[in-house]
């Protein structure tokens, strides 16, 4: 679908929020909250929660945080790109569906993960169910606008960490029946199902959603030998491997994109991968990688590809 940028405001420090109409005026697909929306512009493809209500389909609204270092994306959503200028969507989609018969939901929130709870609490809101939010952020003026709603809303200048959010304090009076949602960095998704999993909370009361591939200012160029085909790939931080396999011609499975679901692990047969992934096992990780967000620690990687 042909979208159109109607308003764009900084909504924070870094953040810039985008609404966006259909070009002919009509209405948008509905969505279920939590909902994300594929975006592609200027040689770019992102994926950006709907922080827009599900009840209103007149328009999406996106916040979109300048990823740095980031990929380019960011940059040209921020630099360039102005109202009247329009987009290619699809979608919405769901990976991170809303539980609203939950006893009691508990969302925890780093930074911009926060975009998938607005339509989220909205939608409990509107159906008298119970929640909290706990919100962190790098700095005050990092926040998201974010009604209190009734002293249910706690928030975390100082982002994760001491005498900031203390991720087991805050579940620890928590019952085990309660849902827990996490967005945010990978340490901070980490953190929650290692607590939770401590707690011997049910693993399907823990939901979770990442950013996908991250660039650390770390990561340096990377050479991966392909065993199998005998090609060798140069990868430049900022493209996943994935991406690269797949620009090479290479086959390589792949679903979620976000480290999530294991559809991309493949075999590591030398050089060390730097993990980043949210589904493999320790055992599995010292044998294997999920090609779609890891990077690696050594110069070299060879695959079984």
């Amino acid at each position: 679908m042909e979208l159109i940028v109607v308003a764009r405001a900084l909504a924070a420090a870094d953040t810039v929020r985008l609404t966006l109409a259909a070009s002919d005026g009509g209405a948008l697909p509905a969505f279920e909250p939590g909902a994300h929306l594929e975006l592609s512009f200027a040689g770019f493809e992102r994926r950006y929660s709907l922080t827009s209500s599900s009840r209103d389909l007149g328009r999406y609204e996106i916040c979109v945080l300048r990823a740095t270092p980031g990929r380019g994306g960011s940059a040209h959503l921020h630099d360039q790109l102005r109202v009247g200028d329009r987009l290619s969507g699809n979608g919405p989609f769901n990976a991170f569906p809303l539980r609203r018969e939950a006893r009691h939901s508990v969302f925890i929130a780093g930074g911009i993960g926060i975009t998938p709870f607005f339509s989220m609490m909205e939608e409990l809101e509107r159906l008298s169910r119970p929640f909290e939010l706990h919100y962190a952020a790098r700095s005050p003026a990092h926040f998201l606008p974010v009604p209190d709603r009734g002293g249910r809303t706690s928030r975390y200048p100082g982002g994760v960490g001491t005498n900031r959010m203390d991720v087991g304090a805050l579940l620890e009076p928590l019952s085990p029946d309660a849902d827990v949602y996490v967005c945010g960095p990978q340490r901070l998704i980490e953190a929650v199902r290692a607590e939770a999993a401590a707690r011997e909370w049910p693993a399907r009361r823990v939901h979770f959603e990442s950013f996908g591939a991250r660039r650390d200012p770390a990561d340096a160029p990377l050479a991966v030998h392909l065993a199998v085909s005998g090609t060798r790939l140069e990868v430049q931080p900022g493209t996943s491997l994935l991406d690269a396999l797949l620009a090479a011609g290479v086959w390589a499975p792949y679903e979620c994109r976000r480290g999530e679901c294991a559809s991309c692990v493949t075999e590591v047969l030398a050089g060390e991968p730097e993990h980043r992934d949210l589904c493999l096992t320790e055992e599995q990780r010292r044998h294997a990688m999920c090609t779609c967000v890891s990077w690696a620690r050594t110069r070299e990687l060879v695959l079984n590809l």
